[in-house]
């Protein structure tokens, strides 16, 4: 009953991890609910199999400490906020449970993490944007004790494509979903283009995930007389947003949030895709890639071929896997090497040890916290991208603007 069930990483007790403060069949449990199935599960479903892969790397050589890592339950929740806090009382009920990642998306992050907060057990950040997941009182303000993010940040993105958008354009058409995620992402990039240049005119309009029309949007923005599409929201819906566009033959520049770096953007938009200019990390697109970019990659490829996660290079995973199998990857590891380095389970000691990690080679960046930021990932740890027909299959090229 696979999604019946929750597959958690879970430590067996808040003792210290040594041989002679546990017993040797303690395992190491940790739990997260996450989006397994629905439209979205390319974000839910990559991040269980990077954690699947970080388990087995950690299991193979050992252990944390001695003790092997346990997937104990694995819960799905289709990215709806309502079904993520019904699953994370399940998840904080079991006291045996250590450390938790956080759901796919930041509607169902943000309707759990004051739960998570409350509880105290650290929970790393592989996906959600919105910052007030980490930083809930505003970004100069400390961090949740407790949450640990490696995502872009809407913050950081807005930094990213307000030097873009800025230089380049003064009408400007901004579309965002009416999530948190959207609506937080849309604000911060407002304010930064204004920084930047405060003869800017923005029309702002929203839609709501997995809206099959956004025709009304295009057209006020068409009378604007915008002269850029941006569009903060995830891939299925910017294909969405792509057919309205090429129907009303509406042919200005495009860009998009992270989110548009997903296979059903690739897939929904076909042709209409090139063109498209969105942020993510350099990640596999590096030549050559890190060497912990490459043991990941191989170890994917071993376990799961070249798939719809990896994309139609088999040379190289496709630059959306950062945001998804990696991502869990990445948050796995960092939460089993916190552990080791603390030679403990409880939380504070945990949490201690996440504020120390410094360079830590993850798959997509080095990661680094300290007590006062939470979050790993800055402007600079992002380049811009455009998809670009080559070779008869749609391709992510790095471009510099």
């Amino acid at each position: 009953m696979r999604h019946a069930r929750l597959l958690g990483f879970v430590a067996a007790s808040a003792l210290a991890l040594t041989a002679g403060a546990a017993r040797a069949e303690d395992t190491v449990k940790i739990g997260f609910t996450t989006a397994l199935t629905g439209p979205f599960n390319e974000f839910g479903e990559g991040v269980h199999r990077g954690v699947v892969l970080a388990m087995e790397k950690w299991n193979a050589a050992g252990g944390i400490n001695g003790h092997k890592v346990e997937l104990a339950e694995l819960l799905d929740d289709q990215l709806i906020p309502d079904r993520s806090v019904q699953n994370l009382r399940r998840i904080l009920d079991n006291k045996d449970i250590v450390a938790i990642l956080a759901p796919s998306g930041s509607g169902p992050t943000l309707a759990v993490v004051d739960m998570v907060q409350a509880d105290g057990r650290p929970m790393c950040n592989p996906q959600a944007q919105t910052p007030s997941i980490v930083y809930p009182n505003g970004l100069d303000k400390p961090p949740r004790p407790n949450v640990f993010s490696i995502t872009i940040q809407n913050n950081v993105e807005a930094e990213k494509m307000a030097d873009v958008l800025a230089k380049k354009f003064t009408k400007i058409g901004l579309l965002h979903e009416s999530t948190g995620y959207g609506v937080t992402g849309a604000k911060l990039l407002k304010e930064e283009i204004l920084k930047r240049n405060k003869n800017a005119k923005i029309t702002q309009e929203s839609y709501n995930q997995r809206d099959q029309d956004m025709t009304a949007q295009l057209v006020r923005m068409q009378r604007a007389g915008d002269e850029v599409l941006m569009v903060i929201g995830l891939g299925a819906d910017m294909a969405v947003n792509r057919k309205n566009m090429s129907r009303l033959n509406m042919n200005i520049p495009r860009y998009g949030s992270a989110g548009t770096v997903t296979q059903p953007f690739i897939e929904g938009a076909g042709d209409l895709a090139e063109g498209q200019r969105a942020v993510n990390f350099l990640f596999a697109s590096a030549d050559p890639m890190r060497p912990a970019t490459k043991e990941f990659a191989d170890a994917y490829k071993a376990k799961y071929g070249v798939d719809r996660w990896w994309g139609p290079d088999a040379s190289r995973p496709q630059a959306s896997m950062a945001g998804t199998v990696a991502s869990g990857y990445d948050c796995a590891n960092l939460l089993f090497d916190a552990i080791r380095r603390a030679n403990s389970t409880k939380p504070a000691d945990i949490d201690k040890a996440m504020e120390a990690t410094n360079k830590y080679p993850g798959a997509i960046i080095d990661q680094t916290f300290t007590p006062a930021k939470h979050n790993s990932v800055g402007p600079d740890d992002l380049v811009l991208y455009e998809f670009v027909k080559k070779d008869g299959r749609m391709q992510l090229v790095p471009t510099q603007e």
